[in-house]
């Protein structure tokens, strides 16, 4: 009986984060709790006996969102053609930020959290060597660093967010700009510094580097 019983508490896990996942992604981070827990067939209570809050339930659906771009990052490191991987990857990662309105509202209260702050450093890290197999391949501009990649991913999610209702994909052209200006022959002198990695998890956690 108790297994049966620690098995069905696992699927109503699995519904849960499933829904929370689609609920957030549609609705953004104020999605009520209760739309949740229609969609994955639970009672309100059966979500917050597993997540005490609100907060603790986006925090696992940002944990695994992060988690599925790391594979991505993963997959493409694969690829035997460096400029082609790193391209692939920013065109997959800026589709999955347009299709999750929860990911590109999360803000420093989220992304500083202890375990999705340790994961973003690892998905930075991914897009670093990414963008090194292209530059040491001469396919990318040598001035570019790691941390100019979800900056620019950011900038294109949230620009391409505003406009998917009225347009729905007018982000893929605002990507394509970035990834020519990404290229060697379009280089120019760049006006600042790139961001240190201080400044970087400052601007993350909500603080003053």
């Amino acid at each position: 009986m108790t297994t049966a019983l620690r098995a069905d508490a696992q699927r109503n896990l699995v519904r849960v984060l499933d829904a929370a996942r689609e609920v957030f992604a549609e609705q953004g981070i104020d999605a009520p709790v209760t739309d949740i827990a229609e969609r994955a067939g639970v009672g309100v209570g059966t979500i917050f006996r597993r997540f005490p809050t609100k907060d603790d339930l986006l925090v696992a659906v940002v944990e695994q969102r992060t988690v599925q771009l790391i594979d991505a990052a993963d997959a493409a490191l694969e690829s035997t053609d460096p400029g082609a991987a790193l391209r692939s990857f920013m065109e997959t990662a800026a589709a999955m930020h347009i299709s999750d309105v929860c990911w590109c509202e999360a803000g420093s209260d989220l992304f500083g959290r202890d375990g999705i702050r340790e994961l973003i450093d690892v998905l930075v890290g991914k897009m670093g060597e990414l963008l090194t197999r292209a530059q040491t391949a001469g396919q990318v501009r040598s001035d570019v660093r790691a941390l100019d990649i979800p900056v620019l991913l950011m900038a294109v999610a949230k620009s391409g967010l505003m406009l998917e209702e009225a347009v729905p994909g007018a982000w893929k052209r605002y990507l394509g700009i970035i990834l020519d200006g990404l290229r060697p022959e379009a280089a120019r002198p760049l006006p600042r510094r790139p961001l240190s990695r201080r400044e970087f998890a400052a601007a993350r956690d909500g603080q003053t580097a």
